[in-house]
């Protein structure tokens, strides 16, 4: 491949990784009276995550538009505080650090936008009353900037793989609340492996669950002496660790299994070992952490890579899941985990001998872990799918109350159903960008009732632990309020709990990572302790009440249809008893009930009959749900879609009738959409009209593919204007926030769509199908100047005398196009130079890198490669050497895609794999600069100056 064709394709990730290097923040000096300094900060775009770090040697006040929000004590590390709530509406804030007498402050405001790519701003003299004085890392031992201690939040997980450092991260870097006290108890030591769960025994010495094999037992002595012993070398990375019932139940990830293992004599050796459910499927979203339910039994989170066991109750109360999409979209079995198969991720319970395995929920992504409150609710902390930010479908990482019969609405791809999807459940609380790992609730610590009262999260990637505070509202339905607890860098934590001293104990590692076991204690005044509630009180009135008796109605033993107590629960407007009374009807025979729901005017009765029913139901179920609603909700269009995705397509008279009650467009943005999507599927010959201002007036990365995405499918019908709408719509997306999935569907949607034209229509839309980019140059030198291969050397003498300001820009423009910027990423506002979307924006560049760091990053690609970004190298028995992105892989096969713009994958089988490494080589080849003359260089790197 020529190499500037490489650099096309493989570019986008070369600026991805420099913007994980942040710039330097100078330290700025108050005079005697102290100081504020202030700084204009607006994020473009849809915010991900803002950190700003904050270091001084005095306490340090943040201010935002005049508000103090927080106050960081001096300190030798920096410390970080969430602004991405405060940040992301789109609005101009001003930020402030406010300091005492003659102290000094330094910071670092990370604004995470698109996954790929941070921006950066730093104390500098560009703020308002700034002093500088000097640099934050001239004594590189005392710098609180220091990458070991502040991060890339996202990555800081990185820092603490084998090299970065010798031992798990120090206690007294970690930042916890006033009062508490973090303690670094032991680092794995060589051979320890890296720690990926934990328990305390009755005895109180710690199990650790190895990532790759066994079990180490760790005895700490009064006196400090620590011994570790293996106490089981075959078992396969155990995800989840319980002492229970005499015993050490061990979910055994690569082992596939979940086993009970017994010591009968009590010697600390286990002599038996049971296996009590086996499952199949893959191992990256896998077999999780286990908790002792309140009955006894053993509950089980997996991910959505492990397929159910055989032996399961067929009367689990979750049953009759399916797609459910009105419109299946064909790319979903190619897109990432397309392999899984419903439920997806699920929660199961086992009885402790193994004799019963029952369904509890399903339609989650990757559930590490569940917990228990006081009066035996279940919940989780489900994961994201972070490479569809930017789509329609995506869902961020939440906490959920687990009801028996729970669809969560995970499904793989574009099939995902929205949280207001009337057949699945909201959040208790969104937490945004994070990893889960562990969660466990805080009741039985010695900490102030504040802070025993909350549920524990454990974020692997951004290093901390989230306490997230549960508000009773007035329906059965939880919500809550976060907040961090510990936090680090690095702290990749995986496992935690209250020991049985009352302090917090949590591990570190994963994913080959140095490990550490931490405690957290509370060292202030002796708290008091208000008594908890037992475990099993349940609620004496209310939709709570009437949401747990439709449900042990329908779960517990003893069940007998009631079908007056349920229709009164299914015409409640509270979410979770419409969701108890709709399983209720639905584990009874509709003959039962089919009439009555019929000639009523629930839509959640009708949601029932149409997951449950007949082929002859369906007209029925529409006239139904046109006359309760005679305008469209987002209900009544959810039970319409689910009908007909279960029960087929309508007759010709329903087909008109609907066409007519689907007034469009409302004024209700998400009903647009679902109208949209129906209209579509009716193949309404005014759909594409009516979207077109909806699709003009778009401003949302959702609105701006979710509409061509729909429309796509409708192959007649186009005005010549309206196909262009619509593909300008998709560049507008394109220049938008977002990750991987986003770009391949707005692609693939732009394929489909330039796929059905006319060959005088794609002749006359090629502006817009694909904008036109100046001829590539750079294989010709510029006249009187031969190829000359810079280095960093050549250049960084004119550095220092370069100024910005008298540059040449449309020499600079030149330079950008010879150089290929253009095609991978946005270099300006400027119409008239071409925007690449696939390589971060680089309008900001200047405030993350200086000249010779952004000069060193061109010429030397390889010099700094981010883990997100290296590609994978396989060698296979047949001679074959395969390089690219890593997709996805199971037990069986390893799937890469070798042309990043391109569709087509490459699978190849793991038993044909003789040899597999991560490449040391960037995408980007360098080079870049070589058929450029200095001058043209300093032109280059004065445009992105110029544009701050």
């Amino acid at each position: 491949m020529p190499r500037c064709l490489l650099f096309l394709l493989l570019s986008a990730s070369a600026f991805a990784q420099m913007a994980n290097r942040p710039p330097v923040p100078q330290w700025l000096a108050a005079n005697d009276g102290g100081a504020t300094f202030t700084q204009k900060v607006k994020h473009e775009g849809k915010l991900l995550k803002a950190v700003l770090l904050t270091a001084g040697d005095a306490a340090v006040e943040i201010v935002l538009d005049g508000n103090t929000i927080a106050t960081v004590k001096a300190a030798e590390t920096a410390s970080g505080t969430d602004l991405t709530r405060e940040l992301g509406d789109g609005k101009e804030h001003t930020l402030g650090l406010r300091v005492p007498g003659k102290a000094k402050a330094a910071a670092l405001l990370e604004l995470n936008g698109d996954l790929a790519a941070v921006r950066w701003i730093v104390t500098d003299d560009s703020w308002q009353n700034a002093v500088v004085a000097g640099a934050t890392d001239a004594d590189a031992v005392k710098n609180p900037f220091d990458l070991k201690k502040t991060f890339d939040a996202y990555n800081s997980w990185q820092l603490a793989k084998p090299g970065a450092q010798n031992q798990a991260t120090d206690a007294a870097t970690l930042t916890v609340p006033p009062g508490f006290k973090a303690e670094l108890i032991r680092s794995a030591q060589p051979g320890e492996d890296s720690w990926v769960s934990m328990a305390f025994d009755p005895q109180g010495r710690i199990t650790l669950g190895k990532e790759k094999k066994g079990l180490l037992r760790l005895t700490l002595s009064g006196s400090g002496e620590q011994k570790v012993e293996m106490i089981d070398d075959e078992l396969l990375e155990c995800r989840g660790l319980l002492y229970a019932h005499g015993s050490l139940f061990a979910n055994a990830n690569n082992s596939k299994a979940l086993y009970r293992l017994t010591d009968a004599d009590g010697d600390g050796v286990f002599e038996k070992r049971q296996e009590l459910m086996r499952t199949e499927g893959g191992v990256g979203h896998g077999r999780n952490h286990i908790k002792l339910g309140p009955d006894g039994d053993i509950y089980v989170a997996h991910g959505n890579n492990v397929l159910l066991p055989k032996n399961l109750d067929p009367d689990s109360p979750l049953k009759n899941y399916a797609p459910d999409q009105l419109i299946p979209n064909p790319w979903d079995g190619s897109m990432f985990d397309g392999n899984v198969e419903l439920p997806a991720g699920h929660i199961l319970k086992v009885k402790p001998d193994g004799s019963k395995v029952t369904l509890i929920a399903g339609g989650l992504r990757n559930p590490l872990d569940i917990a228990f409150n006081s009066r035996g609710d279940l919940f989780t902390f489900d994961a994201d799918m972070e490479r569809d930010v930017g789509t329609p479908w995506y869902m961020p990482t939440r906490v959920l109350q687990i009801v028996p019969g729970g669809d969560y609405g995970w499904r793989r791809g574009t099939g995902r159903f929205p949280a207001w999807y009337a057949d699945t459940l909201p959040s208790v609380i969104d937490i945004g960008l994070s990893s889960p790992t562990g969660i466990f609730f805080g009741y039985e610590a010695e900490f102030p009732d504040s802070y025993r009262r909350v549920l524990y999260l454990l974020d692997w990637s951004y290093g901390r632990i989230i306490q997230v505070a549960f508000c009773k509202s007035d329906g059965a339905a939880y919500t809550a309020m976060q907040a961090d607890f510990v936090t680090g860098r690095p702290l990749n934590v995986t496992d935690g709990c209250i020991g049985p001293d009352g302090a917090m104990w949590f591990i570190t590692g994963g994913r080959g990572t140095q490990s550490g076991l931490y405690r957290v204690s509370w060292a202030g005044k002796k708290p008091y302790f208000s008594p908890m509630p037992n475990r099993l009180l349940r609620h004496s009135s209310g939709p709570e009440l009437q949401a747990d008796t439709i449900r042990e109605r329908s779960v517990e033993g003893g069940w007998t249809p009631d079908l007056s107590f349920t229709f009164q629960g299914i015409e409640s407007p509270d979410r979770f008893v419409t969701n108890a009374a709709r399983l209720d009807l639905e584990k009874s025979d509709p003959a039962l009930w089919r009439e009555r729901a019929s000639a009523g005017k629930s839509m959640h009765a009708l949601l029932a009959l149409a997951r449950t029913g007949e082929k002859k139901d369906l007209p029925a179920i529409l006239d139904a749900v046109m006359r309760a609603a005679p305008k469209p909700t987002l209900d009544a269009l959810r039970v319409i879609a689910v009908a007909i995705a279960r029960q087929g397509a309508p007759d010709e008279a329903h087909l008109k009738q609907l066409s007519t009650w689907a007034a469009y467009p409302s004024d209700d943005g998400l009903q647009n959409r679902e109208l949209c999507r129906l209209l579509v599927y009716l193949k309404s010959p005014t759909v594409i009209e009516k979207t077109m201002p909806l699709l003009q007036a778009a401003t949302t990365s959702e609105d701006l593919l979710y509409f061509p995405f729909m429309l796509r499918y409708l192959k007649e019908g186009w005005t010549l204007e309206q196909r262009r709408v619509v593909f300008e719509a998709l560049n507008k997306a394109e220049k938008m926030n977002g990750a991987s999935t986003f770009f391949k569907a707005i692609s693939d949607t732009r394929s489909e769509l330039a796929a059905a034209l006319k060959p005088e229509e794609a002749k006359e839309l090629a502006a817009v199908i694909s904008p036109a980019k100046p001829t590539v140059l750079s294989a010709h030198a510029l006249p009187g100047h031969s190829f000359k291969n810079w280095t960093l050397d050549d250049l960084t003498p004119l550095l220092a005398k370069m100024d910005a300001k008298t540059r040449n820009r449309e020499s600079a423009k030149d330079a950008l196009i010879r150089a290929q910027c253009v095609f991978c990423h946005r270099v300006s506002n400027d119409a008239t130079l071409p925007a690449g979307v696939f390589g971060p924006d680089l309008v900001q560049v200047s405030a993350r890198f200086n000249r010779r760091d952004l000069l060193d990053h061109i010429l030397n690609p390889s010099k700094f490669i981010d883990e997100k970004f290296r590609y994978v190298t396989v060698k296979t028995s047949d001679g074959k050497t395969i390089t690219g992105s890593l997709e996805s892989e199971d037990d069986e096969r390893v799937v890469l895609k070798t042309n990043p713009l391109a569709a087509e994958k490459t699978e190849i089988a793991k038993a044909m794999i003789k040899e597999r490494s991560v490449s040391e080589i960037s995408p980007m080849p360098p080079g870049l600069l070589n058929s450029l003359k200095a001058e043209q260089i300093l032109d280059l790197l004065a445009w992105f100056e110029n544009l701050k």
